[in-house]
């Protein structure tokens, strides 16, 4: 038989105490860490890591913006909402019938349009933003500025209502200093579009995005001084 004499009792108070477990440190917790961690979520930790560090250093380029497709002076351009035909832009002093007269010295610049609602809900055109069409290179006048009128050709209404398949002529008015532009300048006229998002609600059409350029083309200034025969 085995001689138990030696070992000394499992109370005894000579035994040495066996020492609690040690906490893994840190850097030895990681390695099993990283095992039991799948793959996937190291490689999508690893990218955001080197992402994050390519950008501090200027690594990656902005992506670039795509600009907005050149059109010409009476080409269609095809919108969400509208298709939109740029005739002419020109100078005028005031359209007195209707009431639209500048400030003393300022003078009138005017793009006129064929507009077609292409939508199945009547659309109004209306001077609280600019939306849809801005103009840009004009002195003192902010490329955002929406247009101090617009009105219907045939009529000289500033009731503009676009009904659905119904073409309809406007004029999208801006008041400018007498001496900004002249007759023969440049000016930029850019189309504004909305991106479609849902329905909507019945009683409210569609869900349309933030306007967006679309659109862009240059014309030419005509002066048609105190008023116009067409």
């Amino acid at each position: 038989m085995p001689d138990d004499s030696a070992a000394g009792p499992p109370d005894s108070p000579d035994a040495a105490p066996t020492p609690p477990p040690r906490p893994a440190l840190w850097r030895e917790r990681i390695p099993g860490l990283a095992d039991r961690l799948p793959t996937r979520w190291l490689l999508t930790g690893l990218t955001t890591v080197l992402l994050g560090l390519s950008a501090l250093f200027g690594g990656l380029d902005d992506t670039p913006v795509q600009a907005a497709p050149v059109i010409a002076e009476g080409e269609r351009h095809v919108g969400s909402e509208l298709t939109v035909t740029v005739t002419r832009a020109l100078l005028i002093d005031a359209f007195p019938e209707q009431g639209v007269v500048p400030a003393e010295g300022d003078r009138l610049l005017v793009v006129r349009a064929l507009v077609e609602n292409t939508t199945t809900e009547p659309i109004r055109l209306n001077t609280v933003d600019s939306d849809r069409i801005r103009v840009g290179g004009v002195p003192g006048l902010p490329r955002a500025e929406p247009p101090f009128d617009i009105l219907v050709v045939d009529d000289g209404s500033d009731e503009v209502v676009a009904q659905s398949g119904v073409p309809v002529e406007v004029v999208f008015i801006w008041q400018v200093a007498g001496d900004a532009v002249a007759e023969g300048d440049a000016i930029e006229v850019q189309l504004l579009d909305r991106v479609f998002i849902s329905e909507g609600e019945l009683t409210y059409g569609g869900l349309y995005g933030d306007p967006v350029v679309s659109g862009t083309l240059e014309l030419k200034l005509g002066d048609v001084g105190a008023g116009v025969s067409e």
